[in-house]
């Protein structure tokens, strides 16, 4: 969904939350939890949208109606060979989708 079908599906009380998670190379993408599935926020080239980093995030964001909004960050041993099995997961935490700059 682009950024004003997904403000639409916040209006109708359809997103839970917001998702944004860093990836590989310094960036992040934005999802929306609808439910239990995750959907991503796509560009107007219908791909996902990237943005350099949070406060990038919350202007992309600016006409987007009040959700809750989480970082999400994977925890890099997960990822890493030779490591035991304990699985951590990802670490979620819970940030202001307005600045208050």
């Amino acid at each position: 969904m682009d950024l004003k079908a997904l403000a639409a599906r916040i209006k109708a009380g359809e997103v839970a939350a917001l998702e944004l998670t860093s990836v590989e190379g310094g960036s992040y993408v934005l999802h929306a939890q609808l439910g239990s599935q995750l959907e991503p926020v796509l560009n107007a080239q219908r791909q996902p949208l990237h943005v350099a980093s949070v406060e990038e995030a919350r202007k992309v964001l600016f006409d987007v109606p009040e959700v809750p909004f989480f970082l999400v960050q994977r925890a890099a041993h997960d990822e890493m060979v030779g490591q035991d099995d304990t699985h951590t997961g990802a670490a979620r935490e819970p940030i202001k989708l307005r600045s208050s700059l």
